[in-house]
C-alpha cells in the first residue's frame, strides 16, 4: 500500500462504482488485501476508541516515514481501512497532516456505508492517523 499508483487504483475503483452492491464488492475484495494482526498486536493500546467494530491501528515510523498496520473484526471495515490507509501509507507525518482526510474519504464514495456510529469511528481513525 505504499505507492501512489495503488492509491489512485483504489480511489478510481471506488469512484467507478455505480451501486451500493458494487461498492460493497470492492470493499470486500480490498479487505482481503489487509494483512491480519496477531493476537499479541490486538491490544487495548492499539484499539481505536469510538469505533462500532473493533479496530486496531499500529503506527510505525522509520526515517520520518510512517507505516501503518490495521485490522478489524468486521470485513467491511477492513475494506474501509485499506482505502483510508492507501491515502497515508509511506508519507511523513507532516505530509499526512496536510491531507484533508475527510475530503479525501468523501471522494471515495463510501458515505452509504458510513452510518453515524461508523462515521464516528472513521473520524477517530483519521484523527489517530494525523497525530504527531
Amino acid at each position: 500500500m505504499n505507492n501512489s499508483n495503488q492509491t489512485l487504483t483504489i480511489k478510481e475503483q471506488l469512484q467507478a462504482c455505480r451501486s451500493k452492491e458494487e461498492t460493497f464488492k470492492i470493499l470486500v475484495t480490498l479487505s482481503k488485501t489487509l494483512p491480519r494482526l496477531s493476537s499479541e498486536e490486538k491490544t487495548e493500546e492499539n484499539k481505536v476508541k469510538g469505533c462500532e467494530s473493533a479496530v486496531w491501528l499500529i503506527v510505525e515510523e522509520s526515517n520520518g516515514i510512517r507505516h501503518f498496520n490495521a485490522d478489524s473484526d468486521a470485513k467491511l471495515m477492513r475494506g474501509v481501512l485499506v482505502a483510508i490507509l492507501s491515502l497515508v501509507e509511506g508519507k511523513s507525518v507532516e505530509n499526512i497532516q496536510k491531507i484533508n482526510l475527510k475530503s479525501e474519504l468523501a471522494a471515495l464514495n463510501l458515505t452509504s456505508y458510513l452510518t453515524s456510529s461508523r462515521t464516528n469511528g472513521v473520524l477517530a481513525i483519521l484523527s489517530q492517523l494525523q497525530q504527531p
